[in-house]
């Protein structure tokens, strides 16, 4: 965690430098384009934060994963959606006032991580909650990792249960896994 420490403090741009390059590099991705629904995060410490993205697109339906024990629930942010504080400290909708979603509504999913690699291998926090959700059959949408350009290592460790991402979006490149033709078929 030193390294990645260190080389932050070198490579993170002003933080309008980085939100206009963040916005600039999703807004040019057709998966964005030809979405309808997008799986968004509450960032914690130094993890971007995708909530621009809401005022960029209010046509859009957002949804917001909130923990239940071992797992995420997705929610459907409206106009009297309010948050709360839920566990590690992350801000999560409040059921009372958000709607329930279905993973099979996400078109696209912007997923948080420590480290991603240039093929789109994620590592997360240790406690799985995203590669279950995202390895659930009902999610059919693409997933991009969203990270600051000193999150990007040559190789992240990968074992049979993390679930890559379709794409990963530095405020400098877009990284690409493949294909994603398939996905934007499926969901028709």
């Amino acid at each position: 965690m030193k390294m990645i420490s260190d080389e932050r403090s070198l490579l993170l741009p002003l933080p309008f430098e980085a939100e206009a390059s963040f916005m600039e590099n999703i807004l040019k991705l057709d998966a964005w384009k030809n979405s309808f629904s997008v799986l968004l995060f509450s960032p914690i410490e130094w993890e971007p934060d995708p909530m621009e993205l809401i005022s960029a697109a209010p046509e859009y339906f957002f949804l917001f994963p909130r923990i239940a024990g071992d797992h995420l629930e997705i929610y459907r942010m409206s106009s009297r959606s309010r948050w709360i504080t839920g566990s590690y400290g992350i801000s999560e909708p409040d059921p009372g006032s958000w709607d329930r979603a279905r993973l099979s509504e996400v078109d696209l999913a912007f997923v948080p991580g420590l480290a991603f690699d240039p093929k789109c291998g994620r590592l997360g926090r240790g406690k799985g909650f995203y590669d279950r959700l995202l390895g659930q059959p009902e999610f059919r949408g693409i997933k991009a990792g969203l990270a600051w350009d000193w999150q990007i290592v040559a190789e992240v460790p990968c074992d049979s249960d993390d679930i890559p991402m379709d794409f990963v979006v530095t405020p400098r490149k877009i990284y690409q896994a493949g294909s994603t033709l398939d996905k934007l078929e499926e969901r028709g």
